[in-house]
Order: C-alpha cells, then sequence, then structure tokens
C-alpha cells in the first residue's frame, strides 16, 4: 500500500483518533527523521507506563 493512500485511509477512518489524523498533518510540516525518533520516544514512554500499571496490578 502505498503511503499516500494509508494516510488517506486514515484521514477518513472513523475509528482513528482525532489526534492521530492531527499528527500526520502536522509531520508533514516537520523534518522526518525528527518526526521519528520523537514518535518512537513516545513509544517506549507508553510502554513504560503500561509496564508500570501491569506491575501495580500484580
Amino acid at each position: 500500500m502505498r503511503i499516500d493512500t494509508l494516510e488517506q485511509e486514515l484521514q477518513y477512518d472513523p475509528s482513528a483518533s482525532f489526534w492521530l489524523k492531527e499528527q500526520l498533518e502536522v509531520t508533514k510540516g516537520r523534518d522526518i527523521v525528527d518526526s521519528i525518533t520523537d514518535a518512537e520516544l513516545l513509544v517506549l514512554v507508553l510502554k513504560s507506563r503500561l509496564e508500570s500499571l501491569e506491575q501495580i496490578q500484580n
């Protein structure tokens, strides 16, 4: 699937969050490497939060 097709599908997907759709637009004006780095760091932080919550529940 081409990236422009994927982005377009996400923009019209009612189950895709407003936040995700907004970020897809915002990142068009940013350096792609910086955007990827930020996204990877966000995933790392969110996974750490999830692990912390799982430890509390166990």
